[in-house]
């Protein structure tokens, strides 16, 4: 009964654990799929994320301003995933290459050959993981040929595969390199022309002492001393080795400038280590800070002395006359008109000298000698005159002199010994045929009421006067040098003279021409070969024929005697008789080519005598001609050579001339 009802109560209570079961298990089932539905969700969010992630990865791979690629070997990526690239668009861009062009290249390839050995040198490091990253600058070849410049940074990603995976990270730095280049050859061309300055570069305080803090390598060469010697004033400052003189005014030039903030530019004198003077030219301006404050003063200061000294000669030729080295016309009245208003000068005497005669002497014994008279005279009035004294050569002969503060009784006494000075000088100069002789006038400017113009022209006045006085003597002195020069320089040339006068006088006395004439052709005869003073010994004595340049030289002295004949007062009237001597009658003759009549009577004269007495004297080159073998030329030689005429009254008279020329 037990057991039944044990078995009743058991049955009574199977659908309810039936039910028990059910509901437990669709509890169970619910809560794995509340659990399963949670896990999804979780999934969901966690790919979600995933993606978010990965879409965040590309964007910033793709946009970051750095080349970025990821690998695992020496080859760029062979393919590629839609979703993956091993490379960034910038990585392309700074390699100049697709990733189509990348896919396969082996990275060595395009690296700069001398960039190779350390990048692999560094990469076995990394891969033996005995470092984590190295950083280079690197150089990829482009396809062109060029290079790119990187800053690259390789690091090892431990992502837990056995594979070596490792990212590259590029900077594109060309332009910085190509910046740093252009840096380094300016500073490069900078250096250079700062060792090429004919001076130095500087940057100093803007203190008085020029407190150097940098100077360039010419320092040395200009002042003899080194940069660091100035730097900080280590031994000595700058401002000490500018000249004393200009050393404060330097100074106060810079102040000025700093004050009106204009470039600073200044001529001055230094004196270098070894205590010469040189002049320099200093260009520089002032720096300023952020608040307008002199900071330094930079500049350049390069070597002028050169040119300082060509400055210098060129003023010293603009100032004085290039043969006697005393003051020039341009500078006397340059200091006659300052004079003028100086009042503390007075009184200011002025004293011309002329030398006499210069014209007769240059055309006499050429320029050359000429100019050593002048010279000469120069001296004798510098050894005459005071220190102090503006002596000027004002014209070819003529010298003016300027003693301020000397009354006229005091140049009086100058002017005497002057003259007393040229007569010593005269004694002392033995070997010259002539002597120097001046005219000498002087005037004295007493108050300032007076024009020194009107003592310039008074002295002018008073030499002029003398001169007129003197140049008769004068002159004839000269030409009596001339002479005896003339006969010392050929012993035939004193006999042909005399004889042709005397043949010449007889033609024209029979061609009955009156006395005056007379004395002019005996006079004209006497000096119608003086020009040849003027030609070389060597021609003139020459035992053979002249060559062409010779005879060319030659057939100058009929001009040379023209000259000489003008310049002297006594021979003017027969200056023109002496130029036409070598004339012919047929025009063949020289200097002008003159014919017939055209030719002076005197000069056709002269030419038959002239001629006959060179035919009948012996002569270095030849021996004489009988009488009647120079008459037959002679005769041969008429209307072509001489004047018909002159040759009919010579023939006609001949025996009494040869009778008589050498009585």
């Amino acid at each position: 009964m037990a057991a039944s009802a044990f078995v009743y109560t058991i049955h009574s209570y199977v659908p309810l654990l039936f039910i028990f079961i059910i509901v437990l298990f669709f509890s169970i089932l619910i809560k794995k799929n509340k659990k399963l539905r949670s896990d999804k969700l979780e999934f969901d969010e966690m790919k979600r994320q995933l993606e978010e992630s990965e879409l965040l990865f590309r964007t910033i791979l793709e946009q970051a301003p750095l080349g970025i690629s990821i690998g695992d070997s020496d080859e760029f990526a062979k393919e590629f995933s839609p979703k993956f690239q091993p490379f960034n668009k910038t990585y392309e861009n700074i390699l100049g290459r697709t990733k189509e062009e990348l896919a396969g290249i082996d990275w060595k390839s395009i690296t700069h050959p001398d960039d190779i050995e350390y990048d692999m040198s560094q990469l076995k490091r990394l891969l033996a993981h005995e470092i984590d990253n190295y950083s280079m600058e690197k150089r990829y070849i482009k396809p062109d040929g060029s290079f790119t410049w990187v800053n690259m940074v390789i690091a090892r990603l431990d992502l837990g595969n056995a594979a070596q995976t490792r990212m590259c990270i590029v900077q594109d730095i060309t332009n910085k390199k190509m910046a740093e280049e252009s840096l380094r050859e300016s500073e490069r061309s900078k250096a250079v022309l700062l060792s090429h300055l004919p001076g130095t570069a500087y940057r100093c305080l803007p203190d008085k002492s020029r407190t150097m803090q940098f100077m360039s390598e010419g320092c040395f060469k200009l002042t003899g001393y080194y940069p660091e010697d100035f730097t900080n004033n280590k031994t000595l400052s700058y401002s000490d080795i500018i000249a004393p003189e200009h050393r404060s005014i330097v100074w106060k030039e810079w102040e000025r400038v700093q004050t009106l903030k204009t470039p600073f530019r200044y001529e001055y004198e230094i004196v270098s280590a070894s205590g010469e003077c040189k002049w320099v030219s200093e260009i520089g301006q002032s720096i300023y800070n952020e608040d307008g404050k002199i900071e330094a003063l930079e500049g350049i200061i390069f070597d002028i002395t050169d040119r300082k000294d060509r400055e210098e000669q060129v003023k010293y030729l603009s100032e004085h006359d290039f043969l006697t080295d005393l003051y020039n016309r341009k500078f006397f009245d340059d200091e006659k008109n300052r004079l003028d208003n100086m009042n503390e000068c007075l009184p200011v005497t002025i004293m011309i000298v002329n030398i006499n005669g210069m014209r007769l002497i240059n055309d006499a014994f050429g320029y050359d000698e000429g100019d050593q008279v002048i010279k000469e005279a120069a001296k004798i009035i510098e050894s005459c005159c005071r220190k102090n004294d503006i002596i000027a050569r004002t014209a070819g002969d003529e010298f003016s002199i300027i003693m301020k503060n000397t009354s006229n009784y005091e140049g009086t006494y100058v002017q005497r010994e002057l003259q007393n000075c040229c007569e010593a000088h005269n004694k002392k100069i033995r070997d010259r045929a002539f002597d120097i002789s001046i005219s000498c006038g002087i005037s004295t400017k007493e108050n300032a009421n007076e024009s020194i113009d009107k003592a310039l022209k008074d002295a002018s006045d008073v030499m002029h006067n003398r001169k007129l006085l003197n140049s008769k003597s004068s002159h004839s002195a000269i030409l009596s040098s001339i002479m005896a020069t003339m006969y010392e320089r050929s012993h035939e040339t004193e006999e042909h003279a005399k004889r042709i006068a005397f043949i010449s006088r007889k033609i024209g006395s029979n061609m009955g021409l009156p006395p005056n004439v007379l004395d002019e052709l005996e006079l004209f005869s006497m000096l119608h070969d003086i020009g040849k003073i003027g030609i070389d010994d060597r021609i003139l004595n020459k035992p053979g024929k002249l060559s062409h340049i010779e005879s060319s030289i030659m057939k100058k002295h009929p001009e040379i005697g023209y000259r000489i004949a003008m310049s002297s007062p006594e021979l003017e009237p027969v200056a023109q008789y002496i130029l036409c001597h070598h004339e012919k009658w047929d025009g063949s003759g020289y200097p002008k080519g003159l014919k017939r009549e055209n030719i002076p009577l005197l000069s056709r004269i002269l030419a038959v005598s002239d001629a006959y007495d060179a035919m009948t004297e012996n002569r270095i080159y030849r021996k004489a001609m009988s009488v009647d073998e120079a008459i037959a030329e002679i005769k041969n030689n008429s209307g072509t050579q001489f004047d018909p005429h002159v040759v009919k009254v010579f023939i006609e008279n001949y025996n009494n001339i040869e009778n008589n020329k050498n009585h």
